[in-house]
């Protein structure tokens, strides 16, 4: 029975639908018979705040950037507009005396999130360019406020852990397939891979960070979907989506995106095995040992890599590691280079949040120039998620990152180990191996202050700590 509330409630929005779309008529303007649209939304929104927001979900991948909506300030539509309310809402809410599971407050990877967020807003305050930094602070806390901290409630509820993986999956195959249907029109060139994904994501680097964070996690519905609870359809269909999407980064000519592939399926393969998080830490420190010992040697071998960029896919997999005459590694480098200069000139507090792209240019010497390389703050950012908060925000800000990727990493090694059920211990391998590909990729590009990878980086935490949080229904144990 509907509650008399809810009557009111459709009469009275019935009501102004028809007076806003007569009025419209009558005056021949579009934007009053556009008030029905913007009254639904408001409803919605109000009512149905954690369905909205999952539809945010499924949106995003498929969300159209505007880069100026009016005081130089970027929006996706639909997506921000919702986000943007739903974190008013959130405030008031707070003001009530609202508040979030103490524990999952307290767990170690949101206290990292949290210091991060503090030690970012403090580099604001002493920013270069304060604006910018506002803007880009402002934007991470939107992200985490709802992605990380109000999703961490939702994901009480295996059910939604898994309906945030699908939505997303099924988001991102039918940006594929679109992708796809264009970039053919273009004979699968290289240089038509570029452009292929707009208007939805700017280029190609994006697009594929984004296909090869989901093909991980849908790999592992497919593979160990009967502990997860799909049936054998769904299963089915995870692997179908696996081999779409392992097309498609392969035609998006991302080498990045390759190689964070094959990290994330060394990873499945340690943690299934029943590998300890230590042994992945002792890989690599000595990793880092041994190129630190034979680094000149190595160099030495990279140098003599001539073979760049190209359409066929083996050649390009072997310009991975030409650093001498391909123009994207070397473009790469001197953006690296500028990074690291800019660090040691204010190594404490960097030069603000987000302002990086905007400071760089100065710090370029002709001798690391490329025929791509730009004094306008345009064709990309620093090419490092690791560089950007060291240049930006000091080595704090650095350390910071690097101990969110890696308490991340721990507590997908923990959950798989000691969860109580099949369920949640597979749940963590999909999650933690869809986010090892976008921490893998951030080691050569930077885009997690895009809602594009921000949606499902911020929410595969969240997810990641709820199992290692809460005790769910037929647990055996609480973790």
């Amino acid at each position: 029975m509907i509650a008399p509330l809810n009557i009111k409630w459709f009469y009275a929005i019935g009501f102004t639908y028809l007076a806003s779309l007569l009025f419209g008529i009558y005056f021949d303007n579009l934007y009053i018979s556009l008030v029905p649209l913007a009254i639904t939304f408001s409803w919605l929104l109000i009512q149905q705040t954690k369905s909205m927001l999952f539809f945010v979900v499924f949106a995003v991948p498929l969300s159209i950037p505007v880069n100026d909506i009016g005081g130089g300030f970027g929006m996706s539509f639909p997506t921000e507009p919702i986000l943007i309310f739903v974190v008013l809402g959130l405030i008031l809410k707070f003001i009530q005396g609202a508040s979030f599971n103490r524990a999952f407050i307290l767990n170690g990877l949101s206290l990292f999130i949290m210091g991060d967020l503090a030690w970012n807003f403090f580099t604001t305050l002493t920013s270069s360019m304060p604006i910018i930094s506002l803007k880009f602070i402002l934007s991470r806390i939107m992200y985490v406020s709802i992605f990380y901290f109000l999703f961490g409630e939702f994901f009480k509820d295996l059910k939604a852990i898994r309906l945030f993986v699908w939505l997303l999956g099924i988001s991102i195959c039918l940006l594929a397939v679109y992708t796809i249907f264009i970039h053919s029109q273009g004979a699968f060139t290289r240089e038509y891979a570029y452009s292929a994904m707009k208007p939805f994501l700017p280029d190609h680097g994006m697009y594929a960070a984004l296909v090869a964070f989901i093909i991980p996690p849908l790999a592992v519905f497919a593979i160990w979907g009967f502990y997860l609870k799909q049936s054998l359809v769904l299963r089915l269909l995870a692997a179908f989506l696996v081999l779409l999407l392992t097309v498609a980064v392969l035609l998006s000519y991302t080498r990045a995106a390759w190689l964070s592939l094959v990290a994330s399926a060394i990873l499945i393969v340690a943690i299934a095995m029943g590998f300890r998080f230590r042994t992945l830490l002792l890989a690599l420190l000595a990793m880092a040992s041994i190129y630190l010992y034979l680094k000149t040697d190595i160099q030495t071998q990279l140098s003599r890599n001539k073979q760049g960029s190209a359409d066929d896919i083996e050649a390009h997999v072997s310009s991975i590691s030409n650093v001498s005459t391909d123009p994207s590694n070397l473009e790469r480098l001197n953006r690296w280079n500028c990074a690291w200069r800019m660090f040691k000139e204010n190594p404490m507090l960097g030069w603000g949040p987000g302002t990086y792209v905007f400071q760089y240019a100065p710090f370029q010497v002709s001798s690391e120039l490329t025929i791509i390389s730009t004094h306008s703050g345009n064709l990309g950012n620093v090419h490092s998620e690791y560089l950007r908060p060291l240049c930006e925000s000091g080595v704090i800000g650095a350390l910071l990152w690097i101990c969110i990727v890696l308490f991340t990493i721990f507590l997908g090694f923990r959950a798989f180990r000691i969860s109580a059920t099949d369920e949640r211990k597979y749940l963590a391998l999909a999650l933690v191996s869809g986010l090892s590909t976008y921490f893998v990729h951030a080691f050569l590009n930077n885009y997690s202050e895009f809602d594009k990878l921000a949606v499902p980086m911020w929410g595969f935490m969240a997810a990641l700590v709820a199992l290692n949080t809460y005790s769910f229904e037929n647990d055996l144990e609480t973790v």
